[in-house]
């Protein structure tokens, strides 16, 4: 069924399935398209011998304010809108629409600007191409200004219908906020007030699927593919996608999915001994790949019983590999150490029965390969003097292996 006119009656027909659903009860009539429509019919071989049915002056520009567009119902043309319990915003231009409906149980709500200014441009500089949301002190609904920084939305479910509506694809969320069961941000931009100020908790039944998440305290379940950035990570489970410029915090981060997980300039926020975990495993034993690159910090890997491979690179850290790691390749490059859960270092090699390890790390793995230069291990300590050492290797074969491999001696 599509809009109609009863060229006898002159009654034009509104069928409820030609309005937008907004949500709830409310619906949308952009009066610029309802107008082409009437164009159309008035255009047909029954329409063309009729009065026309509306005038129309186009938007403007001038002085560098837009007007808008304006439309009037003329020559004793009425509408009517298919009869039901729901509300009609009309947009989209300064109108007559009201003036001419018949009455019914429709109720229609006019956007009309006194000073004829575009409405609709004005709202969107207003909103600054974003949905706001505050869960504590925000209003639910979609009509405008809700969603604006002066009336935010309370709920992520109405925020996203008036993102779709208004063409945005970023929720401001103000303070702390849950997505809960039901909640879908996929691909959506989700950006807090700072990690500071804004909390974001994750429930399982929420969708994040390809999320890009920034400047929040990140805790709960992700999906596939999102984009975590400037974030506090804390005990997050089912990543992969990237995590950039974050700082991981306290807790458990668990890779999840056969696709890779990319850590990128983050580091530790955990002082002391203590550090960050990564559960490689994942629930059900996704077997998620690795890398990581410009770490900083401590961090500690366990749960590793897939075959992919993990690459770290340190800026400056250390990595802990706990004996839960038993399966797959694990390259660690840059300035730092490798380390047991109990502190000793552990050199290129297998490791817990099944981990291929390739310490490449600058401090610690070249002392070692300098031990074994001089026929040494760790049960087996010798004293050295500018002439020599006890043993069969001298100083200057321990110094050519640095000058060999681009060691600088200590003075």
């Amino acid at each position: 069924m599509a809009i109609s006119i009863n060229w006898a009656t002159k009654v034009i027909s509104v069928p409820q399935a030609d309005l937008t659903f907004v949500g709830g009860s409310v619906y949308q009539l952009d009066t610029d398209w309802f107008r082409l429509q009437l164009k159309d019919l008035e255009d047909d071989v029954d329409g063309i011998i009729f009065p026309k049915t509306h005038n129309h002056n186009t938007q403007v520009l001038l002085g560098g304010i837009s007007y808008a567009r304006i439309i009037e119902i003329i020559n004793g043309y009425t509408i009517t809108f298919e009869d039901g319990s729901y509300v009609v915003n009309l947009v989209g231009s300064n109108n007559n629409i009201l003036d001419v409906t018949n009455l019914n149980t429709v109720q229609l709500r006019s956007n009309n600007s006194a000073g004829l200014i575009n409405v609709r441009e004005i709202q969107q500089d207003i909103f600054g191409g974003m949905v706001h949301v505050d869960q504590t002190n925000g209003t639910p609904g979609t009509l405008y200004p809700i969603g604006t920084p002066l009336q935010p939305v309370d709920n992520f479910t109405d925020a996203k219908i008036i993102a779709d509506i208004r063409g945005f694809d970023t929720l401001r969320v103000i303070g702390n906020a849950t997505l809960d069961t039901g909640d879908d941000v996929s691909y959506f931009k989700v950006t807090g007030q700072n990690a500071i100020r804004t909390s974001l908790t994750i429930n399982a039944g929420a969708n994040t699927l390809g999320a890009h998440i920034i400047d929040v305290t990140l805790t709960g379940n992700l999906d596939g593919g999102s984009l975590l950035e400037r974030s506090v990570v804390s005990n997050v489970n089912y990543i992969n996608g990237f995590v950039f410029e974050c700082m991981l915090a306290p807790g458990t981060i668990t890779l999840g999915g056969v696709s890779a997980a990319f850590f990128l300039n983050c580091y530790s926020g955990v002082p002391g001994a203590d550090t960050p975990i990564i559960d490689m495993n994942g629930v059900g034993g996704e077997n998620t790949p690795m890398a990581m690159r410009g770490y900083s910090g401590g961090v500690t890997l366990i749960d590793k019983t897939g075959n992919a491979p993990c690459t770290i690179d340190l800026s400056s850290g250390q990595v802990k590999i706990d004996d839960t790691c038993v399966l797959g390749s694990l390259i660690v490059r840059g300035d730092g150490q490798v380390v047991d859960t109990s502190g000793n270092h552990l050199h290129t090699g297998t490791i817990n029965t099944g981990l291929e390890l390739y310490n490449q790390t600058t401090t610690g793995e070249h002392i070692h390969d300098m031990w074994q230069i001089m026929g040494l291990d760790e049960s087996m300590v010798v004293t050295m003097s500018d002439d020599g050492t006890t043993t069969t290797k001298s100083v200057h074969d321990i110094v050519q292996y640095i000058t060999d491999t681009s060691i600088t001696r200590a003075p």
